[in-house]
């Protein structure tokens, strides 16, 4: 027998799990850190229903209100879930996408009111239990979606160096005639 998975979402109850592939005392560990995480994610991306929309919101956006304590709470709970996740034996790729989900919540939530909108529609804390509970019970899922994201996270980086070094050379070119 084998663990299987169905894509559940954060708000769907905490099913049990087992097999060979997870063994009992991780099956047990599993499960009680899912509902952790599971307990985390909702509080912070889907606590209430917006009245009128299909739309839900959390406390991540709520507390990003309060300059820079509200989104370094957030970011501080959202690496402790990360930190938890590794010991299930994630790939690291998988965990640098997680962590690259929560940087990017961390700062561009900090960026005043657009940080906050960004946050209601970001949920890293989702993505990141969708994350985890794909990868801890298929240990051997695929990784390549998130290779390509890091590698084409990379190469922005990597072109955005090359323009930023590229414009202070061209700046600095520049004669400025003594008046």
């Amino acid at each position: 027998m084998t663990a299987t998975r169905s894509t559940p979402r954060p708000s769907d109850p905490v099913r049990r799990v087992g097999g060979e592939v997870l063994g009992d005392e991780r099956s047990e560990r599993f499960s009680a850190f899912e509902r952790r995480f599971t307990i985390v994610s909702r509080i912070l991306d889907d606590l209430v229903a917006v009245p009128g929309t299909n739309h839900r919101i959390g406390l991540d956006p709520i507390v990003g209100l309060i300059p820079i304590v509200g989104d370094a709470v957030s970011g501080a709970v959202g690496f402790w879930l990360i930190a938890e996740a590794t010991r299930f034996g994630l790939p690291r790729v998988v965990v640098a996408r997680m962590v690259l989900n929560t940087v990017v919540d961390l700062i561009l939530g900090a960026v005043p009111f657009l940080g906050d909108v960004f946050d209601v529609v970001s949920r890293s804390n989702s993505r990141n239990l969708a994350l985890f509970r794909r990868h801890a019970l298929e240990p051997g899922a695929s990784t390549r979606d998130d290779r390509l994201i890091l590698l084409g996270l990379g190469a922005i980086v990597i072109g955005l160096g090359w323009l930023l070094v590229t414009t202070i050379g061209w700046l600095l070119s520049i004669e400025i005639s003594a008046p």
